[in-house]
This record gives structure tokens, sequence and C-alpha cells, in this order.
């Protein structure tokens, strides 16, 4: 297990500039981590994607839709043609795909937090298209945000392009930025939370919501999650070509590997 305070001086230079004392980064690959934190009043916000699930397999991942991103722009197309190119591949890649858990203990995490009286909800650059499949996946895991989250109906952020806010998870439409989003939740609350712990895997998301939370006069915990870095970096796009070739029936990574050797 790792545990770490990151110094603000270690963050980007916007959020040296900005994050004041109430704002404090940690990082660490054990997600129960976050229950130190537990205090009535308390907003835990979790990211999905390679913080609580993850594929299966490398096809559909995050760092699978990161690596086809840089592609696209790096043949050079605008960020939009990308994006009209490759959504369309993850959401047919998402109703054939199963998820599985970053760390198995996280359905009990989560039923103990409850067991507190905090609020949690997730927040995902998953856009708002996404959002049936995705909360499918999460039930079949376990996690449910509807009964801990500030409101049980479903609204859109008209503001933010049209980004959905359902059973407790924001849906971010367009690939926007999560701090804005979280500064438009919390704008909607007739009683701000006492402090906010964040949970997630890439620090630039949790840098984005420390400083729209300190607008907010909110102290603010960011807690940079890891455990999926291991996987993350042994991504193999020509594993997740063959997967996507053979959409028909995902096959795991091993049995791609083995058919990748059996062409050689």
């Amino acid at each position: 297990m790792i545990r770490r305070i990151i110094p603000i001086i270690f963050l980007s230079l916007t959020a040296f500039v900005s994050l004041d004392a109430k704002s404090q980064v940690t990082e660490t690959n054990d997600i129960n981590h976050a229950a130190e934190y537990l205090e009535e009043h308390t907003l835990f916000v979790f990211d999905l994607d390679n913080t609580l699930i993850e594929t299966a397999q490398h096809l559909g991942s995050d760092q699978w839709f990161s690596h086809q991103l840089e592609s696209h722009l790096a043949q050079g197309h605008t960020i939009q043609e990308t994006l009209d190119q490759v959504l369309p591949k993850l959401g047919f890649i998402y109703n054939k795909t199963d998820m599985r858990l970053v760390d198995s203990s996280v359905p009990d995490l989560l039923k103990r937090m409850k067991q507190k009286h905090v609020y949690m909800i997730g927040l995902t650059k998953r856009g708002p298209e996404f959002a049936k499949r995705t909360l499918e996946q999460l039930e079949s895991v376990e996690i449910d945000f509807s009964q801990t989250a500030y409101f049980k109906e479903s609204f859109v952020f008209d503001e933010l392009k049209g980004s959905l806010y359902q059973n407790g998870v924001i849906f971010i439409a367009d690939n926007g930025d999560k701090g804005p989003h979280m500064e438009a939740f919390l704008n909607r609350l007739s009683e701000k939370p006492k402090k906010i712990v964040m949970i997630d895997d890439k620090l630039s998301h949790v840098e984005s919501v420390a400083r729209a939370v300190e607008k907010l006069d909110i102290p603010f915990i960011g807690i940079r999650y890891g455990a999926a870095d291991e996987r993350v970096k042994n991504f193999d796009p020509k594993v997740a070509e063959l997967q996507w070739n053979l959409l028909h029936k995902i096959i795991s990574d091993e049995e791609a590997l083995q058919l990748m050797d059996l062409k050689r």
C-alpha cells in the first residue's frame, strides 16, 4: 500500500497558485483509505473507470479510449472528429462487455460508508449517452449511488452542454472538465457539504475539482488512486485491436496473446 501527501508544489503551476490551505491531495493504492475521512455531512465523489470499475480486457478500457484519441489526433483529426469516430465504437464495446471491480472490497466499503450517513456520488467522463449501460454495469458489481446522493430525481446541466445527473452519477458531455461540473452540482444544493473528498485515478481531475471547490470555500481532500496504474502501464494496443476484430466474441487478454503467437 502506498499512501503519501502530494506537496502542493508537485501539482501543476495553476494548482500551486490557486489551491489554499483548505485543500489537500494524497495518493494511495488502497481504496479503503477513503474511509479515514468519514464524517457526517461530507460529500464523497468517486470516479468510475480505473477507480471503481474496469473492463475485464484491454478493449474498451480507459487506456484504450485514451490511445484511440491520441492516435486519431496524431493523424490530424480535430477533437470533435475524433470523438465522432471513437465514441460509437466505445458504446458498441460497452454493450458487449461486462465490468469488474478494481478492488473487490469496494461494495463493502460503500455499504460501510452509507451507514455513516455521508453523501456519495459518481463523477465520470462517460457521456450521457452511456448512462443507461453504465448504471447497469455498476449494478452488476453491487455499486449504487442512488441512495446516497442529494437528489433522487434526474436532471440535465443545460449550462454544461447537456451533461446528465442520474441515479447519483454525473455523466459529463463532450469530454468536459470535472471541476465545472462539480461546481454546477454544488450550486444546486440548498446546503453545502462541510467537506468534500474526491477519489480519482487521474491527478488532473483531482486538481480541476479542487480549484472549483475552493471557489465555494469548502474544505477539500483529493485522493489520487493508483491501484490500476500497472494495468494502464501494460496496455497493449495490438491485443485490443485483435479483440476489436473479434468483437462478436470478446476474448481475454491471454487468449488474444495466444492467437497473436499463432500468427507469428
